[in-house]
């Protein structure tokens, strides 16, 4: 127990009184460059319970000594009240307080640790035996706010004479960097874990953001990411605890005066906005009281060399951020955004693979996908329903097992042109289901390649075309045979015209019309009866006369409709026919000109004969005129204007266009 005394007076006064004058003191100062050992030296021990150094016993004259001489920080507290006095090593420790706290009790020196180290210190004196105390936590008050720190300390009873104890000799060493690097680690490393299983930006940001917090034991933080315009904030998410609420929404960037700073890419760190003078001025103190802000940092983002975001931490006391609080903060930020950046990232894709996923699946036509071995990578369900079996079954097989050797080798080929030129290929395949059945497919093809441009495989989308080239081929067979009868059909009517036609003029111009009919049906059998040009009517109407004797100019290129093609070749035979009999071609000199024009959905058709015998309008028209008049006004919904000059007959065909124009 410690021995009772009187009350111990101690005062940084006394540092100024003269040792020499002291002649009963322990004189430490005499051999030691120390401002503590002045100190003791100066000490009013008289009026200590222990008396002066002089009457100690070795016990705790040795320790004096060994503190004074200690480079740690290191106190000895004496006497029922444990007055403290220390060295030179500890006076950082106390900060502002020294030099008022040498000789005082320790109780009024360190009152907000009283409640942690009090205790130890009274069993350390029950027990007589020291004590070591590593990593302890204690909320120092030394710059005006509470601060944290982290201290390893050894606690080591001073016993008197008669073997009770006088007093407790401290030796400590500030642990908090330790402490806190390793708190960062464990921050990071919890953030990271915690990043990897977050697949979305909301649980990224709350991860993040209460890691952060809470390893900072800070009140608030928060992210926001600035607009496209670089006026405004959007916090996108807030943690926060205790009596500070969270913040969001929208806020103007610059209302705290500190862009210019962040704009630059430096942290911006405050310990008491009231003493900044970034922040101190009235109008911005206003609003960071009016959001409960004691102390902040600021860490922003850059991207592309802009100022993209920022990460916020608020403490609703003013505090004093160390080094490493910095240093977490930044890295932490860095780790966010970077796991943002990879989850919207993915995110995309996911979207994108699932976009490509369901226009794959849902698909009519045939898609598979195959490396450079052509070997079946992927296959949609149209596809495996085209060859009727699974998909699973498809995947992993050659292209070769469903082609036979010559198509196999074009589709060889048309990959060896594709790797060698680029773009795509199309071309026809015949296909072997795997039940036998033999199928027609259009294949277009086209090379996948990597983000350098090289070649990975292959992209083929098909459709089934089986029956459409299994009606084409009846088509045409169709067509041909029609063909046939109607020309078996002409030929018998000729036949019958022979004979029954008393005049053997009037059976040759009979067949002549008959040749010329089978000679539009033969070129409209050409063009699968879907059209023939102006052009080959015309120069399929006049082919039997000598060249050069009617010239076709032409005209801009029209489709004519089937019945529209009998209807104009006819019109021309029996234009040729007058012609060879009265006109221009019945004599060697004459000339026929034939040419057409197109304007305003209309078409004009002009037969001009010159050069032969003068022309005489008849006193009736023929067979052949009234059959031009008539059948071209119901066929082509046109009119005939026949113009009989001395020069030459002169006929104009006028009629809509076929399909409009179009």
């Amino acid at each position: 127990m410690f021995k009772p005394g009187g009350r111990l007076h101690a005062r940084a006064s006394l540092y100024s009184e003269r040792v020499s004058e002291r002649p009963d003191h322990l004189t430490l100062s005499a051999h030691r460059d120390s401002v503590m050992a002045r100190m003791f030296d100066a000490f009013d021990w008289a009026s200590h319970p222990f008396g002066t150094p002089d009457k100690w016993p070795p016990q705790l004259r040795g320790a004096f000594t060994l503190l004074i001489d200690a480079a740690f920080p290191a106190a000895m507290w004496l006497g029922p009240e444990l007055n403290l006095f220390y060295n030179d090593a500890y006076v950082p420790v106390l900060g502002p307080r020294h030099p008022d706290a040498f000789g005082r009790p320790g109780r009024e020196i360190w009152g907000e640790l009283w409640p942690v180290i009090g205790p130890q210190f009274a069993q350390v004196v029950k027990t007589r035996r020291g004590m070591s105390i590593e990593n302890q936590r204690l909320i120092m008050t030394r710059h005006g706010y509470d601060e944290e720190t982290f201290w390893d300390y050894t606690f080591s009873p001073l016993t008197d004479a008669q073997g009770n104890v006088a007093g407790v000799l401290n030796q400590a060493s500030d642990v908090s960097e330790r402490e806190f690097q390793a708190r960062n680690h464990r921050g990071i490393i919890a953030l990271d874990n915690a990043l990897i299983a977050a697949d979305d930006a909301d649980t990224i940001l709350a991860t993040a953001l209460r890691t952060i917090g809470e390893t900072l034991d800070a009140d608030r933080a928060g992210y926001g990411e600035i607009d496209a315009s670089g006026k405004a904030l959007d916090v996108l998410h807030c943690w926060a605890r205790g009596d500070l609420p969270a913040v969001g929404g929208r806020h103007a960037v610059g209302q705290f005066g500190i862009t210019e700073d962040l704009a630059a890419g430096r942290t911006v760190v405050i310990d008491d906005p009231r003493l900044d003078p970034r922040t101190s001025g009235p109008d911005v103190m206003a609003l960071i009281e009016q959001g409960g802000i004691g102390a902040g940092v600021l860490v922003p983002v850059i991207e592309r060399g802009r100022y993209a975001a920022e990460v916020f931490i608020h403490s609703a006391k003013s505090r004093a951020w160390r080094p490493h609080d910095v240093d977490f903060a930044e890295t932490a930020t860095q780790r966010l955004h970077h796991a943002l950046v990879r989850a919207r990232a993915e995110n995309r894709l996911r979207d994108s693979e699932e976009r490509y996923r369901l226009i794959f699946e849902q698909a009519n036509d045939i898609i598979f996908t195959a490396d450079l071995d052509q070997v079946i990578t992927d296959a949609n369900a149209a596809g495996a329903r085209a060859l009727g079996i699974p998909r699973e079954e498809i995947i992993g097989r050659n292209i070769a097992d469903f082609v036979n050797a010559t198509d196999h080798a074009q589709t060889t080929a048309m990959l060896r042109q594709k790797i060698e030129q680029g773009g795509h290929t199309r071309h026809e395949v015949g296909v072997i289901r795997p039940d036998g059945r033999q199928v027609r497919w259009e294949n277009d093809s086209t090379l996948v390649v990597d983000r350098d441009g090289f070649p990975m495989g292959l992209l083929s989308i098909s459709r089934d075309v089986t029956e459409q080239r299994a009606f084409e081929e009846r088509r045409e067979l169709l067509i041909h045979e029609l063909n046939h009868r109607v020309k078996n059909t002409l030929s018998l009517v000729q036949a019958l015209a022979h004979q029954s036609f008393r005049g053997r003029e009037e059976s040759t111009v009979f067949a002549a019309r008959l040749r010329a009919l089978a000679g539009a049906h033969d070129l409209l059998t050409q063009e699968h009866w879907e059209g023939v040009s102006m052009a080959e009517v015309a120069r399929g109407a006049v082919q039997a006369f000598p060249a050069g004797r009617v010239v076709i100019e032409g005209g801009p290129g029209l489709a004519l409709q089937p019945k529209q093609a009998i209807a104009i070749t006819m019109a021309l035979h029996e234009l040729a026919t007058n012609a060879t009999k009265y006109g221009a071609l019945s004599n060697d000199s004459g000339r026929v000109a034939l040419a057409w024009t197109a304007k305003h959905g209309r078409f004009r058709l002009c037969w001009d004969e010159t050069g032969g015998p003068p022309v005489k309008v008849p006193d009736h028209n023929g067979f052949g005129l009234r059959m031009i008049e008539r059948a071209l006004a119901s066929d082509l919904s046109g009119s005939v204007t026949m113009q009989f000059e001395e020069s030459g007959l002169s006929c104009t065909i006028d009629a809509p266009l076929p399909d409009g124009g179009r």
